[in-house]
């Protein structure tokens, strides 16, 4: 997707989304400005597919929650590395089911349409 169009789409998104009556911390997770500064162009979380949202936030908690945990938890309490990962595959797992269907009924919920007819 080219730079134009991406911009282009993300106002008309905003401009949905507020007209919705939806707060900024509803419409843009930190997660995605993070990426957006960095220069991904990411589909905005209620706007994206529901497999798109379980990919990427299953992963994105995988990796912080997983680090985290096995720092702070598991690696003193002498957790194996691969329990460790499994948990926090698991774990993934379920935080990008939940998140990607809280994303689905929200965007229902405001009449939100998909990200390709924008």
């Amino acid at each position: 997707m080219k730079d134009a169009e991406f911009k282009r789409k993300t106002e008309k998104a905003f401009a949905l989304m507020s007209e919705k009556g939806l707060r900024k911390s509803q419409r843009i997770p930190a997660t995605y400005r993070l990426l957006w500064w960095m220069g991904i162009k990411k589909t905005p979380a209620l706007f994206a597919s529901f497999a798109s949202n379980v990919c990427f936030l299953g992963v994105y908690y995988v990796v912080f929650w997983g680090c985290c945990m096995w720092f702070v938890t598991w690696r003193p309490r002498g957790y194996s590395p691969l329990a460790s990962v499994i948990t926090a595959l698991v774990a993934g797992l379920l935080f990008g089911l939940c998140m990607a269907a809280v994303f689905r009924s929200r965007r229902k919920a405001k009449g939100l349409p998909d990200w390709e007819k924008l």
